[in-house]
């Protein structure tokens, strides 16, 4: 069975804060989606569900790295 990735989640909301959690609970910690009016960028791309950052995050490129990082931030313009 392969390695559960672990996510370094950076959070730039009204404050900034980190938080690592693993591939799993991303599904239930990640505002992935609506009603969410927030974006969710992992590796440069912008992330729309749970089902697009496995798929991402599966890939062999990320098989060595330590943690893999994810960032939450407001759309600029509004919100």
């Amino acid at each position: 069975m392969p390695r559960l990735r672990r996510l370094k989640v950076k959070w730039f909301l009204d404050s900034s804060s980190e938080e690592t959690i693993n591939l799993e609970q991303a599904k239930y910690c990640l505002p992935l989606g609506p009603p969410y009016n927030l974006l969710v960028i992992f590796d440069g791309q912008r992330i729309n569900s749970y089902e697009e950052l496995v798929q991402l995050a599966s890939q062999d490129c990320y098989e060595g790295k330590e943690f893999l990082e994810v960032v939450v931030l407001r759309p600029s313009g509004g919100g």
